[in-house]
């Protein structure tokens, strides 16, 4: 799963990470809003510009980066405030091992 988070430097297998997520799909369900064209067509018509897919990669967890001003639009749409929007997951960084044939 890609997140919306800083980079972060190299950590050690055992050590503690933490993973900034996104709760859009949470709050739409919560709202019925049953789509990401749904959620779409209410930011147009909030007069924020945002295309289609770029939502869709926001909305997924999956864009590199996007505007400071989406998050005042969501707050409004959600009606919440900004660590509603938020969950923070730690977890504990894992070595691959991959075994060779």
């Amino acid at each position: 799963m890609h997140t919306i988070s800083a980079v972060l430097p190299e950590i050690a297998p055992g050590h503690q990470r933490i993973r900034v997520v996104l709760r859009l799909r949470e709050l739409m369900a919560e709202h019925k809003i049953r789509s990401v064209s749904a959620l779409h067509r209410i930011l147009i018509s909030k007069k924020v510009t945002v295309s289609h897919s770029q939502l869709l990669r926001i909305v997924d967890n999956k864009a590199d980066h996007w505007k400071v001003e989406f998050l005042s639009a969501f707050i409004e749409v959600f009606q919440c405030n900004e660590s509603e929007l938020f969950k923070i997951e730690r977890y504990i960084e894992t070595e691959e091992i991959t075994a060779d044939t």
